[in-house]
């Protein structure tokens, strides 16, 4: 497998506001839209107790977790423990790892990998999507067997 590649993880219209778990290359991740519209991807597992941040909610643009309340960002940083308190400063080794995303052709895209965002591959033009009306002719299995054979 090449992990410094762009995988789609689902389609857009899927991502609401609820997070959504994803397996992709056999690891579980969380993604969530925040409230100006951009997906996110966090790997799905809360530092704190090992949660599966997936089965929690969304709270102020952070996924929280839903064992102990952990809130953690687009970026993976964490924004709320609330055991520490009001006004507690949260260490800053308390985060998780965050990966790029993409919305394209309805799709989203997630970048597994971790070379600097200069050198990562672009999203694969498909054809069948540029066209006008794309997304309606072009179903999510038809787009992966396309990429997949090129």
């Amino acid at each position: 497998m090449f992990i410094n590649f762009w995988y789609v993880a689902d389609e857009s219209k899927n991502i609401t506001d609820k997070p959504v778990k994803k397996m992709m290359l056999g690891q579980n991740f969380v993604l969530f839209r925040d409230s100006k519209g951009k997906v996110h991807c966090l790997s799905d597992v809360c530092i704190h107790r090992g949660g599966s941040l997936s089965g929690g909610k969304i709270v102020k643009d952070c996924v929280q977790c839903p064992y102990h309340g952990w809130q953690f960002n687009g970026a993976g940083k964490c924004q709320q423990i609330p055991s520490l308190g009001k006004n507690a400063k949260i260490p800053s080794r308390a985060k998780i790892d965050s990966y790029p995303t993409k919305e394209v052709y309805g799709l989203v895209f997630c970048f597994l990998g971790d070379v600097p965002e200069k050198e990562r591959c672009p999203i694969m033009k498909v054809g069948e999507y540029e066209q006008e009306g794309g997304e309606r002719q072009c179903s999510i299995f038809n787009l992966i067997l396309i990429i997949s054979d090129q």
